[in-house]
């Protein structure tokens, strides 16, 4: 262990690095690679870097110029913007807007040194310039091939430094370019470059890690947690297991009935199943029956499943996908309203749950597979693969087209898995998903 850095703002709270952490802080090579666990100090080591190098004279150099940049401007700003005006002494700005300049996100020192935040939605704001040095956080979800066509040119004349940082993700679009990056130079036998990578579990406190192994799946949380590279399948819902998460699921009259349901014409597939809590909270989901029926409407797969279970007593939970208001939807306002509606149902029992707007399905497809096995080597799903035969072939079959992230569904695939989906994440409680957007969070809290 090592002193923390001098306490330059309130800002600068007292930090001890761990030796992998130390070394990366005497490092001096010009390309060093971070991949690390999420939230295990990797942003916040750049950055009080970068705030030292700011007051450092450059030989040759009388406006040196420094980037911080993340793949959009709103990341950039909602990450780096007001850490480092909070890091920077005031005394070290230039006055006023000459020292902070708000809409450029620019900021100007009396040493005469620029550091600028920078979006690289658009790579052509760090053309045109040449830096000193930077920072690209989020790595893996930067644009394909903005570090080499667009970074390293700028970098090229005064010899800049870039230390590329993020979580080793399975996912994103330059995550390729960026795990090549860190594993090539792991070896520093580079006199120019160096990788560093640590995990969160010496940072993150046991309580948090042990409430993420059991909301997430093992690879998510090898990913986010452990900073472990993992092999990106093809297969959609990697964690299903056929001999572990299958079983014969009972049909219980006294418990609520939730339907999930996909509102696509030909063909419409709704999954039925009961949806368990213990003493603990812990939800386990039993799935039992299906409906799959080609060319046909909400009305008459209604009547299917009234029929079938008209003396039904514990009720029933429609969930689907967003309505119409959303894009991208098979699902209408009136598919909703002729559920609830139904004289039926009504007298049964019902309630209608819809997202207002679409979950990412990346989301999505993230919460299904810690639902059948999560990094505490917990499985909470179970298909009746007799009863529900298209949800089974469903779930072993769902591919992501080769090389991509693109789901490559044909012909009748997918639509009794999202039916099965919408349900599952739609009662996962919203403190305990895993976010897959671009510089996204990791939330994990108490169950709601």
């Amino acid at each position: 262990m090592v002193a923390a850095n001098p306490i330059l703002t309130d800002a600068w709270y007292p930090l001890r690095y761990h030796r992998k952490q130390a070394r990366f802080i005497r490092c001096k090579r010009r390309f060093i690679g971070l991949d690390c666990g999420r939230s295990s100090g990797k942003t916040e080591l750049c950055r009080r870097r970068m705030v030292e190098t700011l007051a450092e004279r450059v030989p040759g150099c009388r406006r040196p110029m420094y980037f911080y940049s993340a793949p959009t401007w709103a990341q950039a700003k909602r990450i780096a913007w007001q850490p480092f005006i909070d890091l920077i002494p005031k005394s070290w700005l230039l006055p006023g807007s000459d020292g902070i300049n708000r809409s450029d996100m620019v900021l100007r020192t009396k040493f005469g040194s620029e550091l600028h935040i920078i979006g690289m939605d658009k790579p052509e704001r760090i053309e045109g310039s040449q830096y000193c040095g930077g920072i690209t956080d989020e790595s893996s979800d930067m644009k394909p091939g903005a570090f080499h066509k667009s970074i390293l040119p700028a970098l090229s004349i005064h010899r800049g430094f870039c230390w590329r940082i993020g979580v080793p993700k399975r996912q994103g679009p330059s995550a390729g370019e960026f795990r090549e990056f860190c594993e090539l130079n792991r070896s520093g036998d580079d006199e120019d470059s160096i990788s560093f990578t640590w995990p969160s579990d010496q940072i993150v406190d046991a309580k948090t890690l042990a409430q993420a192994k059991r909301i997430m799946d093992i690879r998510d949380y090898n990913e986010q947690f452990r900073a472990q590279w993992q092999k990106s399948g093809g297969g959609i819902f990697y964690a299903f297991d056929e001999e572990q998460n299958c079983k014969r699921c009972n049909y219980d009259p006294n418990r609520v009935i939730v339907v999930g349901m996909d509102f696509n014409v030909d063909p419409m597939a709704w999954v039925l199943g009961h949806l368990y809590r213990d003493k603990d909270g812990e939800e386990r989901w039993e799935w039992f029956d299906e409906i799959f029926r080609k060319d046909t409407n909400t009305p008459e797969v209604l009547k299917i499943l009234f029929n079938k279970y008209k003396n039904h007593k514990g009720g029933f939970m429609f969930c689907g996908d967003a309505s119409a208001k959303a894009r991208h939807t098979s699902a209408t306002d009136s598919d909703y309203m002729l559920i609830w509606d139904h004289p039926g149902f009504k007298k049964l029992g019902r309630k209608v749950e819809f997202p207002e707007s679409a979950p990412a399905i990346e989301d999505r497809f993230a919460v299904c597979n810690a639902m059948f096995e999560n990094a505490a080597g917990q499985r909470r799903c179970f298909v009746d693969k007799v009863n529900c035969p298209n949800l089974f072939t469903d779930l072993r079959t769902r591919f992501f087209k080769p090389g991509t992230r693109v789901v490559g569904d044909s012909g009748e695939q997918g639509h009794m898995t999202d039916a099965f989906g919408y349900p599952v994440f739609q009662f996962t409680p919203v403190d305990a998903r895993l976010s897959t957007e671009a510089g996204g969070q990791i939330y994990i809290g108490a169950a709601a």
